[in-house]
């Protein structure tokens, strides 16, 4: 491709996002608002530290606490750098580097299917479909990982067929970047290290061994030049080099047990206690939403097929079949290892690395079928051309639709006009700066208002309001949905709940304060 199709590409992957952004006034959901949340302690000088709690998985004992030990600190670094240079602490300005990465990824979809297959309009097809990329359009302007997930999967396979050192650095340090953006980003290492196995066994003569432990070195080197600091700091807090949260994790029996508090009932062997039959029924619904999210989401329905078509026609390039290993790992983990989290979002997640690879699939995919219609004579010479405009003014359409959903019906903004009325609430009924709140989103409430706040646990009244003596917090809110099986009596039945006080409610929204 061209440079100046390549700067195109760019260009219009700007202005659509620009143009989704323009209907976001905040983060719009728990992670956003996390990453948010933690670029403005980085820039208000705060380091890597939070006063407001989505989980108590490392078992918090106060404020400030320790951030990011579940989820990674990348989005919250990139949040940081655009309010750090515009000298602006809004969601406007720690934003912008998340709408940069978005516009990046059509151009880099665009190169990596020129050089998996050298025809500039699939190309140019391919690119159009990062722009038009379906259910993640929503989220790739706002302070998450898929744009930043999607731009770095792309780099990765851009990088990896590459001979040389330089390439293997790099390649190493655009894994290190993915999982210091994502836990499961790890995995990324281990099929890194793997593919430059397969590159090197594959050559035909087989060259010596040295030609792929130099490369492994660099790469692995480049890998830690990224998560070593990261590493260091988790040893010095934790005593791990990842996480604790991941741990309990594993032994969770259902996704609402990711708040519980204190966390130390999560454990092999209430794991155990629950039953095999529990176990089983977890993972069987994981695969079945997993494999729904594969379909719906991650293929935009339409191109699954072609997906599947291009992947088969593709298969002797290492390249899609590392994909599809990397997929297929993907899938398995958050299905059978983690099936809570892979299903409520992880997996969808996680996947967007892929999505360069399949949106290239797809558009080959349609070429091989138009290809042998015309060899039974079905169609006329301009048919692959139609058929791949076809396939891009169909995706437009469909995120277009998608995006309206998730912005306009789905009220994209409602946390924050919900949590800036429940501020005044709380404000009016003698709330001191100090005083913290139990919501549903405590890092949006934190974003919001600037004031701290712990979410809703997976526990009875009499453990919320421990927790809440435990971390200064005054004040409960519970949303119609937002809020764990324990707290359905306290929601359906506010007055005259022991050491609750009913201050009242809008919007199924019901306040409350927690007497002393």
């Amino acid at each position: 491709m061209k440079r100046r199709e390549l700067i195109a590409l760019f260009i219009f992957g700007l202005l659509f996002n620009l143009g989704i952004a323009w209907f976001q006034a905040a983060p719009g959901y728990m992670d956003a608002d996390y990453y948010f949340a933690g670029g403005l302690r980085l820039v208000q000088g705060h380091g890597f530290t939070e006063n407001y709690l989505w989980n108590y998985l490392d078992d918090p004992q106060g404020f400030p606490h320790h951030s990011h030990g579940y989820w990674f600190p990348l989005a919250s670094i990139l949040a940081a750098a655009g309010m750090f240079l515009t000298g602006q602490q809004t969601f406007f300005a720690a934003r912008l580097g998340f709408i940069l990465v978005a516009a990046f990824v059509p151009p880099v979809t665009a190169s990596l299917a020129q050089r998996i297959f050298p025809h500039r309009e699939v190309a140019l097809a391919a690119g159009l479909l990062a722009v038009f990329c379906g259910y993640h359009a929503p989220f790739m302007p706002t302070t998450d990982n898929f744009g930043l997930f999607m731009l770095l999967g792309g780099l990765f396979f851009l990088l990896f067929s590459r001979s040389g050192r330089f390439p293997s650095l790099l390649l190493g340090v655009v894994a290190g970047l993915m999982n210091l953006a994502r836990p499961d980003g790890l995995i990324w290492l281990a099929f890194g290290l793997g593919g430059l196995f397969l590159l090197w066994f594959e050559a035909n003569p087989r060259p010596k061994f040295s030609t792929f432990l130099y490369p492994a070195m660099l790469f692995v080197a480049g890998y830690f030049l990224v998560m070593g600091p990261w590493m260091l700091r988790n040893m010095s807090i934790w005593g791990t080099p990842l996480t604790p949260s991941g741990s309990r994790v594993l032994w969770m029996t259902r996704y609402d047990e990711t708040f519980a508090w204190p966390p130390d009932r999560i454990n092999l062997q209430n794991w155990l206690a629950a039953g095999w039959s529990s176990a089983i029924a977890g993972r069987l619904e994981a695969l079945k939403l997993n494999a729904v999210n594969t379909i719906a989401a991650q293929a935009g329905i339409l191109l699954f097929p072609f997906i599947l078509i291009g992947s088969w026609k593709l298969r002797k390039d290492l390249r899609v079949r590392l994909a599809v290993l990397v997929w297929l790992a993907l899938f398995l983990v958050m299905s059978l290892i983690f099936p809570f989290a892979g299903a409520r979002g992880s997996f969808f997640h996680a996947g967007a690395a892929l999505q360069p690879i399949w949106f290239t699939a797809a558009v080959i995919g349609v070429e091989a079928l138009v290809v042998k219609a015309r060899a039974r004579g079905w169609f006329t010479p301009a048919a692959p051309r139609l058929f791949r405009v076809s396939l891009v003014l169909f995706m437009a359409a469909l995120t277009v639709g998608l995006a309206y959903v998730s912005l306009i019906e789905n009220d994209w903004n409602q946390f924050r006009r919900t949590y800036v009325r429940v501020e005044q609430m709380l404000v009016e009924n003698g709330a001191q700066p100090s005083d913290a709140v139990i919501v549903a989103n405590a890092p949006g409430y934190f974003v919001a208002n600037g004031r701290s706040a712990l979410i809703v646990p997976d526990e009875n009244l009499e453990s919320v309001r421990a927790l809440a003596r435990r971390f200064g917090a005054r004040f409960l809110v519970l949303e119609k949905t937002y809020y764990t099986d324990p707290m359905i009596p306290v929601y359906q039945n506010p007055e005259g709940q022991p050491g609750l006080t009913y201050l009242g409610e809008f919007d199924d929204v019901r306040v409350f304060a927690i007497q002393p």
